[in-house]
């Protein structure tokens, strides 16, 4: 995997895309014994062959049997069609699923590409729970990004990892050991910053340890700290 880093979060939780790999978005895998399930899918070649070559590094010999979506943006659902194509179950919310389905002319104007419709298996609700076996993954509605955002809290080995998609990111902040908060694109033709707002409060009461977002890097901490930080930056824009 030469140039590549890839990065075991936990026992069973992997990055398979990101700034790491030299790709936009993020994408990660979560191993449930004799099969893996995807968060966001990505929207190059580049990121799906990143995707496999973890799986080959890490010795992860099982496919990939469900994926959930963060959202339908090209960035993290482009590559959905291919899904499509090695039978892997897609999840995701109203209307983004309806988008993904159908096209999406927003997207192919801001990334400057053909939207490539794909089949969504099942339209997400709000509460869901999945219970794997040695692994679960709780479903949380997170409309303002887009209005079919969905956030998901996957736990196992011990940890509870918060995949947010597109809310809010960490950088570095130098020349301190500390970080500072990025929002999230905000452009969105169905962005509602109320909606936003209302769902980063939602996020604080989680009491998540790892933060797994839909671009830059993974945190490690209190979660639900951020959330609000996130939050009131969020709120401030209101001011």
């Amino acid at each position: 995997m030469e140039g590549v880093y890839v990065m075991k979060i936990s026992k069973h939780l992997y990055k398979s895309s990101g700034v790491e790999y030299g790709t936009n978005s993020n994408t990660f895998l979560l191993d449930i014994g004799e099969e893996l399930i995807a968060f966001d899918l990505g929207y190059e070649d580049k990121q799906w062959k990143a995707m496999q070559e973890t799986m080959r590094y890490w010795n992860l010999n099982k496919k990939i049997s469900r994926a959930f979506l963060t959202h339908g943006h090209y960035d993290h659902a482009g590559n959905t069609y291919k899904a499509n194509e090695e039978g892997i179950r897609v999840y995701c919310g109203d209307p983004d699923a309806s988008k993904i389905e159908n096209g999406y002319p927003e997207m192919e104007k801001l990334f400057g590409r053909k939207w490539i419709c794909a089949r969504v298996d099942e339209r997400l609700k709000d509460g869901q729970v999945f219970d794997f076996n040695q692994a679960k993954v709780e479903v949380y509605s997170a409309a303002g990004h887009s209005e079919g955002s969905f956030a998901f809290v996957a736990e196992t080995d011990g940890h509870r990892a918060l995949i947010t998609g597109d809310m809010f990111y960490v950088r570095p902040l130098p020349p301190h050991d500390d970080i500072e908060l990025e929002l999230a694109y905000m452009g969105g033709e169905d962005f509602d910053l109320d909606s936003f707002i209302a769902t980063l409060e939602k996020m604080a009461i989680l009491h998540c340890d790892i933060l797994l977002p839909g671009h830059y890097y993974v945190y490690y901490g209190d979660i639900d700290e951020l959330c609000r930080k996130a939050a009131a930056m969020a709120r401030a824009l209101k001011e």
